[in-house]
This record gives C-alpha cells, structure tokens and sequence, in this order.
C-alpha cells in the first residue's frame, strides 16, 4: 500500500527492468517485465492482479499532466522534423557547415559546442543537435554510441548549470521550498549559484568529452565502437536496433523546393526564443515588471525579477508551447514560400510522429517503472541505509552516492532531486554541513545515476537523436560516466573535509585527464566489450 517500504525488495523490478535490458536488448518488455514485478509484489504476489496494477501504473504516469505535456512535446517536435525533412532545410544547413568541418575531430567538437550552445532546455536541445549533427558525423564515420555520448553528456549537464534554462525553475524550487520549511533566510537563486562549483560530475563529464575527443583516448567498449566505425564504415554494428527510424531520406523533398539553411533555423529559433518567452510569461513576468526596474536603472531589480519568474514558471507549458510554435512556423514556411501541397506536408507530419513512437513508448514505461520503484520506497529505503552513517564530514559523498543510487533505480534526476530535498537538506542544515556542497551533490548525483540507467528519459533521447542501438549507447557511456563519478565523489569526501571547491576541481581535472590516459593506454578493452568477438565488428586488433 502506499507510503509503505519494502525494503531491499524495492529495488527488484528496477534491477529486473535494467538487467533485462542490458541483456535480451529488448527494451519495452523489459521495462513492463520490471512493472509487473512491482505490481506483482504491492497487490500481494497475486502475478493477475499484479498485471492489472501494472496497467494502471502506465495509465496513470501516460495520463499525467506533466508527462502528457511532454509526450505531445516529443509528438509536436517530430512533426517538426519531419517538415523540416520535407523542406530539405536540414541537409542545407548540414552541406553550410560540412563545408566548415574538414576532419572527424572538427564534427565532434561541432557536435559538443551545439549541444552546449543550445542549454535553455536538455530536450530540445538533444533533439537539435542529434538531428542537425547526425548527416556530418555519419560523413567522417563516428560511430553512432560516440554521438550518443557526446549529446547525453552536454546537453543535460549544460541544461542543469545552466542560469536561464528549464532546469533552473525546477532546481530553485526544491531550494526554495526547503529554505521557506527550515526558515533559512538565505536567497534561493544565489544558493544556487554558490552550489555550482559543487557540481563536480556535471563539470567532469562535460570536461571528459573534450579529453577524449581531443586527445583520442579511447577506452572500454566505445573504443571498440570507434574502430569499427573508422575500419569498417559501419556507424552501427551488425544487428544494431536504433531508436529512430525515420531519416531525412525518408522524406522526399519535391523536385520545384530549393533547399534553404534558414528553412531549419526558422523552426529552431522559434523553438529557442518561445522557450525563454513562454519560461518568463508562465512564471508571471509581466512588461512593467520589467520596464519599471529599466526606467529606474535598477538592474539589480530586473534580474531578480527575471530569477523569481523562470522559478515560477511552468516547464511543461512552456516546452510544449515552444514546440507547437516551432511547428508552425516550418508550416507556413512550407504552405507559403516552398509552395508545398498539404498532401506531402501531412505525410511528413505523419512521418514525423512515427520516427518519435517508439521513443514515446520507451519513455511512458520509464515513467511506470519510475513510479513503481517509489511506491515501493525505494527513497525512503535508500536513504535509510545512508542516515545511519552520516557526519557532517561525510554527508557531501553520502548525498552524492545516494542521489545517484535513486536516480539509477527510477531513471529521472528530476524525481531524485524531488525525493532528496526534503530529506538531505534538513539533514545538512542540523548537521551544519555547508548547505552549496549538499545541494550540488544533489543535483549533480541525480545526473551520475541518469547517465548510468538505460530506463532515464534523458538516456532514450539520446539513443533516439543519436539513431543508435539504446543498450549500445549505455554500455559504451558507463565507462566515462564512471570514470568522472568516481572522481565526483573524491571531490565531495575532500569538500567534506574542507577542500574548497575550486581547488578540488583543479585536482579532479589532473584526475579526469590521467584516469582516461590510463584507461584508454593500458586496460584491456576486451573485458568491457559489449561485443561477443572482433567478428561482430568487423574490425582487427593489429
């Protein structure tokens, strides 16, 4: 029932669902296998009526407001693209900026600097920047795992730094909340700013993907990835499932359309521009809100409105509005100036919705065995553990594991950090454990877990825009994530002990750049392939 915890038993349907993954690679069932588990289990052990619970889970998370939105969101963006395919706009800009980028190294840079330079929002600007950069990299024969990783690890990390992004509202939220409970007269916006260098993975992992693509240091089964990639052509092995199976391709552009750059910018600046706008609007800003601090030269009165507004603001709403503007304005691009019938544009938006289903699936199951795992107390039960061991000292690294334990076991940051608030922050305020160090490991273990669980709605997105196999793009992304992870929490037990954060950072730099030399140079990739021999890749090891 809920509010009730199992226990050890808690962890069984997301530790089922993610271990079916990884090892029959069918996603769905074993997703649903891990929520009828879970229902299984809350209705008695009765395998019937657990089928019947496990329904409604998935009801109740599809039907939810919130993931509704972002279901019709992920539904509106395909639309989208499929247009944008139609309008041949996409492989314009590709063939501008192919003609810029003269190496392999220059693509993946490109590919990271556009998923950072796109941080107002983690999902559109996956979206983005897998679509725009898929054509280029598939040119100079990146593999697909390496795209996946280069997106899920700018994109959110980027998003949850971010000043003015979708995350910020929700982040300053969950600090609010608990400074309005313990009485903390202290600025949640400027706690948030101080918690920044404190979020040692976000930064480690962003750093990570300069290391390796700058440096070529390889390591674990994406290298393995990348040779195939380089010796054989292939950017997916044999046998691999991507996410996406609509390609630009697909969609043909009619013979009388001249394929312009701007006929993609159009959309995704619109997309860009009515993220903020709508983030502002939603958050109650109003013109004289910030006109009045303007006419009085209070600048320091604008930006705390502003804050105060992407705080307030409605993520959902907002993402979605951005979304459906967006698609209107390549509809009208197409209808008006490309002089497109509406027979071939609804066909690209059909096209579109199909490249997205599968996906929305994936998702929709995520959310359910996201819930199942919360209902059975999976937060209560970890948290539990770690209470009982907690100092002051050790809370920072304490946070940080138990944030990524959550986070790997229900695949979302987002419900992580809503779990650990309450908890955690209390806890470091009673303890006076410095209050920035707590949140940051809060924040920044929840995307550790994300990067880590194939069932995070973040980890789907990127095997979607990426087109890669989903379970090829975890297996070849846990290596790096762990590798900036476990100097994350080095950093949070030295911040424990009064390392200041700027100078741990400094150390876990000299870390990063040394553990990847060593992994890349002198560890037998072998032992982490995801792969059963070289036959499978086509590629030798002289």
């Amino acid at each position: 029932m809920p509010g009730e915890t199992y226990g050890v038993i808690s962890l069984l349907p997301a530790l089922v669902a993610i271990g079916l993954t990884l090892k029959t690679r069918q996603v769905l069932l074993s997703l649903f296998s891990g929520i009828w588990l879970g229902g299984t289990i809350l209705v008695g052990y009765n395998p019937i009526a657990g089928a019947a619970r496990a329904l409604e889970f998935v009801v109740s998370n599809v039907t939810a407001t919130w993931n509704m939105k972002l279901l019709l969101f992920t539904f509106f963006v395909g639309a989208m693209l499929g247009m944008i395919f139609l309008s041949g706009g996409m492989s314009a800009l590709a063939t501008r900026i192919a003609e810029r980028i003269q190496t392999r190294k220059q693509a993946e840079l490109g590919t990271s600097m556009l998923g950072m330079l796109i941080f107002v929002d983690s999902y559109a600007s996956t979206m983005i920047t897998g679509s725009v950069m898929r054509p280029i990299t598939d040119k100079f024969e990146i593999s697909r795992e390496k795209l996946a990783y280069i997106l899920d690890s700018t994109t959110s990390p980027t998003a949850s730094i971010a000043v003015v992004s979708t995350w910020l509202g929700f982040e300053v939220g969950l600090i609010r909340q608990q400074f309005e409970n313990l009485g903390i007269q202290a600025d949640p916006f400027v706690m948030f700013i101080q918690s920044l260098p404190f979020r040692f993975y976000s930064i480690l992992a962003m750093a990570l993907v300069f290391v390796v693509i700058l440096t070529d240091w390889e390591f674990g089964p994406m290298k393995r990835a990348e040779q195939r990639a380089e010796q054989t052509g292939k950017v997916l092995r044999d046998g691999a499932d991507p996410l996406i199976e609509t390609q630009e391709d697909d969609i043909e552009t009619p013979d009388h359309v001249e394929p312009r750059w701007w006929y993609f910018a159009v959309p995704i600046v619109t997309l860009v521009f009515m993220t903020g706008f709508s983030l502002l609007f939603t958050g109650g800003l109003t013109i004289s809100g910030v006109l009045t601090p303007l006419s009085n030269g209070n600048v320091s009165g604008l930006t705390t409105a502003l804050v105060d507004a992407i705080s307030n603001a409605s993520t959902a709403d907002s993402i979605l509005w951005a979304a459906f503007a967006a698609s209107g304005s390549i509809l009208a691009i197409l209808v008006g100036h490309a002089r497109i019938g509406l027979e071939p544009v609804s066909d690209a938006i059909f096209e579109g919705f199909k490249m997205v289903m599968f996906p929305v699936a994936v998702l929709s199951l995520a959310w359910s065995i996201g819930a199942v795992s919360q209902t059975l107390g999976v937060g209560p039960y970890i948290v539990g553990i770690s209470e009982g061991v907690i100092t002051a000292a050790m809370l920072p690294a304490i946070v940080f594991v138990t944030s990524v334990l959550i986070s790997f076991a229900i695949g979302t940051s987002w419900g992580t950090m809503g779990i650990l608030f309450p908890v955690a922050i209390p806890l470091a305020f009673n303890l006076g454990a410095p209050l920035p160090s707590a949140i940051g490991a809060i924040l920044t273990g929840a995307l550790f877990g994300d990067h880590c669980s194939p069932i995070s709605d973040t980890t789907v997105l990127s095997s979607m825009f990426a087109a890669s196999d989903h379970v090829d793009h975890v297996n070849t992304q846990i290596p790096y994530a762990v590798l900036a992870g476990s100097i994350a929490t080095l950093l949070f037990l030295g911040s424990g002990y009064g390392l200041p954060a700027v100078p741990a950072l400094l150390i876990g730099f000299i870390l990063l750049v040394g553990g990847a030399y060593v992994l890349s140079e002198h560890v037998d990739i072998a032992r982490f392939s995801m792969y059963d021999n070289d036959a499978d890749l086509g590629v030798s090891d002289d």
